[in-house]
């Protein structure tokens, strides 16, 4: 095979949360940096925040970045907050500043150290946008058809793409490509068509949730406004199947989602939204609504599930090609876990780079490390394996969950394992 010639050129396919978080990952091993997104993107927000992206099914919904994802933000882009502080958006203690009620009573709000961000994903978007290097360019519009490679298919060169508003088609040469399209990620088709991979096969596993939601915004003056950031109420006895966050976001904003399983109804009006509140019993998400004003519509969301590809498992997965975030594993955004695990895989690709360099990094290894590392958010999502085998060890979290409200050291190890802070592991001496 002849020598392989490197020009300093990554290209990013996507960007939103995910491709942004890439771009920062791989911009300082490379002198280029051009990021691909098929539709355009909305202005700056402004104070009509959010704003809805299209082609991303939960930008109307609140975000929330948990602790182990906002350290992998100060990695990929330190100062990174700016933007939200700007905005009105704060930092708050995932359990002094938050209301958590479970099926076993309610944690004591103790400071846990655990920091966590919500904000509209505009918001979180426009915070990584203003913080690209220079050398970052970005193509809107603009749909990649597939990929470029060597003779024998053995490393991606670039990709085939195609400008949206002029209809011109163009090949761009690079030395790496990131898939970071999202869930509707086309990959594994693009790889088939490459030499030698025409017999590909790519494994997933799916594992449907159930859960369906809705979500509206409201706005709430200050001086109105509860003195908790997040209330978080879980299925029980009282609530049955029902579930709900409401979570403080920027400029006077707040997030509302309603959550429900096995099928039941959800709120489609105002009215039938209170009835929904009022039959939760919950007399401070009652209070803090009362105080404040609907300023979107109800937003409602299909059966969401998860669903991890194995590409770690493809024995001649080619060089020169990854993929991160939901085009790898993508997970029930009931959870909060999906900007958290994009951006750990992307300071996981920085890492990678660190370690081994542009020139020879592995793909495949990469990929295998990936798998890995998504294991743990996918086992807190669905209760199984990767592999689609039941997880029983998850069932040893019921001990910690069932003494969290009466003992905030238990409280704080188990939020520490929902932010991946640790391993969902319980700790033996917290279990009695």
């Amino acid at each position: 095979m002849a020598e392989t010639v490197f020009n300093g050129h990554a290209i990013i396919i996507g960007g939103g949360m995910a491709g942004l978080l890439a771009v920062h990952a791989v911009a300082g091993h490379f002198e280029r940096v051009t990021m691909l997104e098929r539709f355009s993107l909305p202005a700056d927000i402004g104070e009509h925040s959010p704003v809805a992206r299209r082609g991303v099914p939960q930008s109307r919904c609140i975000h929330l970045l948990m602790a182990a994802g906002a350290a992998a933000f100060d990695e990929l882009a330190p100062g990174w907050q700016q933007g939200l502080l700007e905005q009105g958006a704060r930092p708050f203690d995932a359990c002094a500043d938050a209301i958590i009620r479970t099926s076993s009573g309610q944690f004591a709000r103790a400071p846990s150290q655990i920091t966590a961000y919500s904000a509209s994903r505009a918001l979180f978007e426009q915070a990584l946008r203003r913080r690209l290097p220079a050398t970052v360019s970005l193509r809107t519009n603009c749909r990649v058809e597939g990929l470029l490679s060597d003779p024998d298919g053995g490393r991606v060169r670039g990709v085939r793409c195609l400008d949206r508003d002029t209809g011109e088609e163009a090949a761009l040469r690079a030395d790496l490509v990131v898939d970071a399209s999202g869930e509707g990620s086309t990959v594994s088709n693009w790889i088939t068509a490459l030499p030698e991979h025409g017999d590909l096969q790519v494994e997933k596993s799916v594992v449907a949730s159930g859960t369906t939601y809705v979500t509206r915004w409201f706005e709430m003056e200050p001086g109105a406004a509860p003195d908790w950031h997040c209330l978080s109420i879980a299925p029980g006895s009282d609530t049955g199947l029902r579930s709900v966050m409401f979570l403080r976001a920027e400029l006077n904003r707040w997030g509302l989602v309603l959550l429900s399983r096995g099928g039941e109804s959800l709120p489609a009006d105002d009215a039938s939204l209170m009835d929904f509140v009022e039959n939760l019993r919950d007399g401070e998400l009652q209070r803090a609504l009362s105080c404040a004003k609907p300023v979107s519509p109800i937003y409602r969301y299909g059966s969401t599930s998860n669903r991890m590809m194995h590409f770690d498992q493809v024995g001649d997965w080619p060089e020169g090609l990854v993929a991160v975030g939901d085009a790898a594993c993508t997970l029930d955004p009931c959870f909060g876990l999906g900007m958290t695990n994009a951006a750990r895989g992307a300071a996981l690709l920085r890492r990678f780079l660190n370690q081994h360099g542009r020139a020879s990094m592995s793909a495949i290894q990469f990929q295998k490390a990936l798998g890995s590392q998504n294991a743990e958010p996918w086992r807190l999502a669905t209760g199984r394996e990767p592999d689609g085998r039941p997880l029983s060890g998850i069932a040893r979290l019921g001990p910690l969950r069932d003494q969290a409200p009466s003992n905030p050291e238990v409280a704080h190890a188990l939020l520490a394992i929902q932010h991946l802070l640790r391993p969902a592991n319980t700790p033996q001496e917290f279990v009695s």
